[in-house]
């Protein structure tokens, strides 16, 4: 191929915008890729974590009917709107029961949908193989690949805060009817916050504020079609919110959106956290993150000024709401990944830019520093797990939990991909870049789905069976109560729903047919205050029971069972008096006085 048919074809690739973005074969790959990684051995892992507390609220939205008041154990439960609970609970209704599919397949949609959303919004202003790269950077975050297959809010949070923000950006640069642009910024706005709260509307009316005063657009800013996108916002917020507010109280609507929010701001550990926090940014976007460093040269932030729109919109949109986690003291790694789409496209611009025609030498080394990087690193882990995980037993050996098949299948990939990688720098051309990309994204892949969930399968505490067993010994267990909430997971576990009662001061206080009672017991539980990990409530928990009780069973409901003293919930058999210890004690007391 001479240099001008090398040129054509690069510019053919790697430039043309005319083709639609939906009818493109890297739109095919990223839904192979994403399903791939996320769908595949989706219950290997047990339901843990906030899993359960979730999913236990979606549980009980369909066994009561009540689509509006997030409740455990019968209780309400103002800690979160409830969309992550309505997800589960519509997966759960169409598969006929919230099992572990039903709980963590919404998330693996909406990193589907968000890592296609990133597509089609780079499509706008960088190639296909810039595109591409930004959806593919996006679902292989190692944090994204964490979260991305688990019941929990923040892939649900993710995808609808990023698309109010990147769908209203899209409208804006294509001259959409100005009401649809701010509705449909709006009503995704409205949807996030049902996922988590207020951090949704800071962000998306922070950032297209700013981003309209920097522009000058004030028009478009202060327009009655602004104000009607607003008006119709609040309207799908009230559509739940009143129903809830008529269902509750006051305290429980202030709750349920500012109640957690407040506990992330303290002085304590502030000064520590502020060293620290972008450290933990930083590993939370590995194996990507290096690449980030190329912005610190002034040469390389000037070379992506044909991108401008789009790096000014993404650089706003970063730098505003990066304070708010940054000066956060109680805030953790994964509150920031609702911005990890934007982080991604901006590295899609990146890697556009070191290997498209016209880069300089210095630019294109900067991504073969990367990609010989993560081939060393695949070689040396392919012949590790390949090695260590097939041949040599090693006690306590994390790859011990990987099968001999797998370990030596997963060494001959690795270094295979890592070949790919190392081929792929020998020479600039299109289907070389291409090929790097799908090699990278396969060994970040296989490395997490293959490996890490082997040994978090084997590692973490699996409670169905243990849960299930207690429950087969118990004579009536529809009838079990709890003295004060218990842990989530179990109740999840346990399948039937669990009263919660007061701590009783006597055992009158106790329905006459309750048997059996269940409780969380802490490590030295006293009479001191505890959290109970019910909203933001505190209360108090009884030392000693007013009746003679004997020990069923108690079962750890943490991540991982260790061997120091962890929380515990403790099911008991109540030894109630029979009659006749019961007259004579009447006949000592009437003979006394």
């Amino acid at each position: 191929m001479t240099e001008s048919d090398t040129t054509r074809s690069e510019n053919s690739e790697f430039g043309d915008q005319r083709r639609r973005w939906w009818f493109q074969p890297e739109l095919a790959f990223i839904v192979v890729l994403v399903l791939g990684i996320y769908a595949c051995r989706l219950t290997a892992i047990p339901v843990i974590g906030e899993e359960g507390r979730w999913a236990r609220g979606a549980v009980q939205m369909i066994e009561t009917g009540d689509w509006i008041v997030p409740r455990q154990q019968g209780q309400v439960f103002p800690e979160r709107p409830p969309m992550s609970s309505w997800m589960m609970a519509i997966v759960g209704k169409v598969r006929g029961s919230v099992d572990a599919v039903a709980v963590r397949l919404p998330s693996v949609l909406a990193v589907l949908v968000t890592s296609l959303l990133i597509y089609g919004y780079s499509r706008c202003f960088i190639s296909r193989f810039g595109a591409l790269a930004a959806a593919i950077v996006f679902a292989t975050f190692g944090q994204v690949l964490q979260l991305g297959r688990l019941g929990e809010s923040e892939s649900l949070f993710t995808l609808f805060v990023s698309a109010s923000l990147i769908i209203w950006h899209w409208g804006y640069v294509r001259s959409w009817p100005s009401w649809l642009v701010w509705l449909l910024g709006y009503v995704l706005m409205v949807c996030a916050a049902l996922v988590k709260g207020p951090q949704a509307p800071v962000y998306f009316v922070a950032v297209t504020s700013i981003f309209l005063a920097v522009k000058r657009d004030w028009r478009f800013l202060l327009s009655w079609s602004h104000a009607t996108g607003l008006a119709v916002g609040l309207a799908v917020i009230a559509a739940w919110q009143i129903p809830f507010y008529l269902a509750t109280d006051v305290s429980s609507s202030l709750a349920v959106w500012g109640g957690l929010a407040g506990d992330r701001f303290s002085l304590n550990g502030f000064f520590a956290h502020l060293m620290s926090y972008p450290v933990e940014t930083f590993g939370c976007l590995l194996p990507w993150s290096p690449l980030l460093m190329v912005l610190v040269n002034r040469r390389f932030r000037e070379s992506i000024q044909d991108a401008k729109p789009l790096v000014t919109f993404i650089s706003i949109a970063l730098l505003v709401t990066y304070p708010t986690v940054w000066f956060a003291s109680g805030a953790r790694g994964r509150y920031y990944m609702p911005l990890y789409p934007c982080v991604a496209i901006l590295l899609g611009v990146i890697i556009e830019r070191c290997l498209i025609v016209g880069a300089k030498k210095w630019e294109r080394h900067s991504w073969y520093r990367f990609v010989i990087g993560c081939a060393t690193v695949g070689v040396i882990a392919g012949i590790s797990v390949g090695t260590t995980g097939s041949v040599i037993t090693i006690r306590n050996n994390p790859l011990n939990a990987l099968s001999p098949q797998f370990a030596v299948g997963y060494g001959i990939i690795a270094v295979a991909l890592a070949a790919l990688l190392v081929w792929s720098c020998f020479k600039h051309e299109v289907m070389r870049a291409y090929a790097s990309l799908v090699a990278l994204s396969v060994i970040f892949g296989l490395s997490y789905t293959g490996i890490v969930v082997s040994i978090e399968a084997d590692r973490l505490n699996d409670l169905g069976p243990v849960v299930a067993n207690i429950k087969q010994q118990l004579p009536n267990p529809q009838k079990l109560v709890s003295l004060g909430p218990v842990d989530f997971r179990f109740c999840y576990h346990f399948e039937d729903q669990i009263k919660e009662l007061p701590w009783p001061a006597t055992i009158e206080e106790l329905p006459a047919d309750t048997e059996y009672v269940c409780f969380d017991r802490h490590p030295s539980d006293t009479d001191s205050i505890r959290i109970t990990g019910r909203g933001r409530t505190w209360r108090r928990s009884a030392a000693r029971f007013p009746f003679e009780w004997e020990e069923v069973a108690t079962v750890c409901c943490e991540r991982r069972i260790r061997q120091s003293p962890q929380p515990v919930v403790v099911i008991a058999k109540i030894i109630k008096p029979t009659p006749t210890i019961v007259s004579k004690k009447i006949a000592n007391e009437t003979s006394r006085h």
